[in-house]
């Protein structure tokens, strides 16, 4: 596949390469060279494989299999004042071949063949490429990166065997005891089909830690997608905290509200309301939740999350990676353990439209997963929708996976 870069990627990436030439050659001195050496020698390598099973059957659809295996490769050099970088490469097979499941878009699409949707194309490309900069509590990263400021909003679609990266800066300071401040300007997406998407988008979050377990958030989310008019901004806060009940037991809650509307080319119709709540508690190894989240709609337009990493929200069959315009509400419960190192999850949710409230369907999520010492890990994964209306279809996704890290 041939790598492009966006002209505003450039304009990012040209005055900090020049500044780190400088910072690494301005100094003549036998000292400098040699500890430049070292710092490029004395790297670390990382190799992350995962080999995955994934199956889709839609009601009074063809099925789909997909077998895959996911590399990446990639080398993180030493510090030299203060400066590193990161290179990696990611590789996408699939093993079990590429008609026994559909991929829509994207340079690996064969969107005539009949089978289910697996979102995993049989790619290969540059994953990461970037330089980072130390100083204090803070740093400052440019290049093709992995971002996650906030899973529900910016996030690198983890789950997919080739994951969302961003061309970009990325800044995270903690001068202030007690206060993050992380911001990035995106000029290129790169997702998981293997399309490269030119923004000009700016995203903030403000962290405030008010007590020991409490933290107080302030975001925004400017998205300008520049070949399209899906753009819109979001502006929220939410609180997220824990408080000890009793010995061995604690209670969690999060209270979140945004707001999406309109911003650079989107049409005035854009965006919504935005509420999550939870409330959680541990006790005796067990972990319990109930929550709700909306994602408001009013029949002509709902709020999206376009850089999220969707498959942690909304189930795991993935039926709602685009908000229907009369919005979603997911009421669910979750429980979770570990029994002699194998975790187990269960989780159910209850999907109605904002609008009319509306039944949609439900749907149960399990989940089985160990690990194996450090670098080995291996999962079972399972979702079934079940749908109340025309519009879907119950759908059943199965997963086995293991994955090998070092």
């Amino acid at each position: 596949m041939t790598m492009k870069m966006s002209l505003k990627t450039k304009k990012i990436l040209t005055p900090v390469a020049l500044a780190i030439t400088s910072a690494l050659f301005g100094s003549q001195s036998a000292v400098a060279s040699d500890s430049f050496t070292e710092a490029l020698t004395s790297g670390k390598a990382n190799v992350d494989i995962t080999v995955r099973y994934e199956s889709v059957d839609v009601d009074g659809a063809p099925s789909g299999t997909a077998i895959t295996e996911r590399t990446r490769i990639g080398y993180k050099t030493g510090d030299f004042k203060g400066f590193s970088a990161f290179v990696e490469m990611s590789g996408t097979e699939a093993i079990g071949g590429r008609d026994e499941y559909k991929v829509p878009l994207g340079p690996d699409a064969n969107p005539t063949v009949d089978k289910g949707i697996v979102l995993d194309p049989a790619i290969t490309r540059l994953n990461q490429a970037w330089i980072d900069y130390s100083f204090s509590k803070s740093n400052i990263k440019a290049g093709k990166q992995r971002i996650i400021m906030d899973n529900r909003f910016l996030g690198n679609v983890g789950w997919r065997q080739t994951e969302q990266v961003y061309n970009g800066a990325h800044v995270l300071m903690k001068e202030v005891d007690g206060l993050t401040l992380d911001y990035a300007y995106i000029a290129e997406q790169d997702n998981p089909l293997g399309l490269q998407i030119p923004m000009a988008t700016h995203a903030v979050k403000l962290d405030y830690k008010i007590m020991p377990k409490t933290t107080l958030t302030g975001y925004g989310y400017f998205i300008d997608k520049l070949d399209s008019t899906a753009d819109s901004q979001t502006v929220g806060a939410r609180i997220k905290g824990e408080v000890k009940v009793s010995d061995g037991v604690g209670l969690s809650y999060l209270a979140e509200f945004a707001d999406q509307s309109k911003y650079a080319d989107a049409p005035s119709a854009t965006g919504g309301d935005y509420y999550h709540f939870q409330l959680g508690t541990k006790f005796s190894g067990v972990s319990a939740m109930i929550a709700q989240e909306k994602l408001g709609g009013d029949g002509t337009s709902s709020f999206q999350t376009p850089l999220a990493t969707l498959h942690l929200y909304n189930g795991w069959a993935d039926k709602f990676l685009t908000t229907p315009v009369k919005g979603l509400v997911d009421t669910y419960a979750q429980l979770g353990t570990k029994i002699s190192g194998v975790k187990l999850a269960a989780i159910y949710h209850d999907f109605k439209s904002d609008k009319n409230s509306d039944s949609i369907g439900s749907e149960t999520d399990l989940l089985v997963a160990k690990k194996f010492g450090k670098n080995y890990l291996a999962g079972i994964k399972y979702a079934n929708f079940s749908s109340d209306t025309a519009s879907n279809k119950d759908t059943q996704k199965l997963w086995i996976w293991t994955n090998i890290n070092f």
